[in-house]
């Protein structure tokens, strides 16, 4: 198994917080079982495990040990916003993966809170509709790191899960119970060595159903 490590220019800040979500229902999800092929994960600092320091836990590095595959494309950098990983859609779509990681949604928070009005909510909703029906279009089951943050963030995320659910795609709750544990997380935002293992055998149950 190779694996290939896309870098991508951008920088911002972070981002991140989360709850908790029903169940996914093996009926709804789109694209089950697309066989074999490549993994993306794409998107920000929580896609690109940001302060962990075990390659092992982070979200490339949880899906290449855990999912067969043919290689890994890892194209997440931390602070970039729906807007600029809408950008490269085009530049993703390229590599045919079977299976896409997506962590997005919550810089775009941050710049709205910082300035209010300077990125809207529903701005953040039509890029990652678009984003969910672009991969969804190739065939590849696709998963996205749901998050229900405490305030200053109340809506904008849930509502990004939602629309996930709507749309056939596997929400992973893998933030829920690390945000306000000291042992558990690195930084306000970003999980430790230890988050990030419980986050990667969050993904790992939820995505299995599913892919291979």
């Amino acid at each position: 198994m190779k694996t290939i490590f896309v870098t991508f220019s951008a920088a911002l800040f972070l981002i991140i917080p989360t709850s908790s979500f029903a169940a996914n229902l093996s009926t709804l999800i789109v694209n089950q079982h697309p066989g074999v092929g490549h993994i993306a994960v794409v998107g920000d600092s929580l896609a690109a495990g940001f302060k962990a320091t075990d390659s092992k836990v982070k979200p490339a590095g949880c899906l290449s040990r855990n999912f067969d595959h043919d290689k890994m494309i890892n194209i997440a950098v931390p602070g970039l916003t729906s807007e600029e990983i809408t950008k490269a859609v085009k530049r993703i779509l390229k590599y045919n993966s079977k299976l896409i990681f997506i962590s997005s949604g919550g810089n775009d928070t941050l710049h709205d809170h910082k300035n209010p009005g300077s990125y809207p909510e529903q701005k953040t909703l039509d890029e990652m509709n678009a984003m969910f029906d672009a991969f969804l279009k190739t065939g590849a089951v696709v998963a996205y790191l749901g998050l229900n943050p405490p305030a200053p963030y109340p809506t904008r995320l849930p509502a990004i899960t939602q629309l996930a659910l709507s749309k056939g795609v596997i929400v992973v709750d893998g933030m829920n119970g690390l945000w306000k544990d000291p042992l558990l997380m690195a930084d306000t935002h970003h999980p430790n060595n230890a988050g990030y293992s419980i986050m990667c055998n969050k993904m790992v149950n939820d995505i299995q159903p599913y892919y291979p």
